[in-house]
């Protein structure tokens, strides 16, 4: 890591370092750095969604069919996909990455983000996921590190949390 790599750039190198060869998300500005890192690299496939839980169905199927993935998402979408990942990847132990970039937390300006993006950690705990919370850039290569180990090694879901601390946040 270089002087000014971004938080995105990091991500984008452990990936590869990790083996994660497929990233499924739903647009998001706060990620638009990491997805264009991945975009430009030919190693890694990105499919755009149009629905969170579409990406739990296309990477546990990914996984079973060899391909280490991730799947990136707003908060506000961790909602929609609750129930696939409780059915598919928790149920039949397939490793899950999640990367999740939270609304509703500082530097938010919807008022109506506040609620789900405040209830995402309860969330994720009531699912027994695993999660971290990337704060600095300094933490950034060592939290994907780990996570993807966890993931991939315990065959259970996995979620990192980039703070608004580390992405800026959503500002009007």
């Amino acid at each position: 890591m270089t002087a000014g790599t971004s938080w995105g750039e990091i991500v984008h190198e452990r990936f590869k370092a990790n083996g994660i060869r497929l990233v499924a998300h739903v647009p998001d500005a706060a990620l638009v750095g990491l997805i264009r890192a991945c975009e430009a690299d030919p190693e890694i496939e990105v499919i755009q969604l149009t629905r969170e839980e579409e990406g739990v169905g296309i990477l546990s199927g990914a996984y079973l069919g060899g391909t280490r993935g991730v799947l990136l998402m707003q908060s506000s979408g961790l909602g929609n996909c609750l129930n696939a990942l409780g059915g598919l990847p928790m149920a039949y132990r397939i490793p899950f990455l999640i990367l999740i970039t939270p609304r509703g937390r500082l530097s938010e300006f919807n008022p109506s983000q506040v609620p789900a993006g405040r209830a995402v950690p309860k969330m994720l705990d009531a699912l027994g996921i695993e999660t971290a919370t990337m704060d600095r850039v300094d933490e950034v290569a060592t939290l994907v590190d780990q996570a993807i180990y966890s993931a991939f090694s315990t065959s259970q879901p996995v979620a990192l949390i980039a703070s608004t601390l580390l992405t800026g946040g959503k500002r009007a």
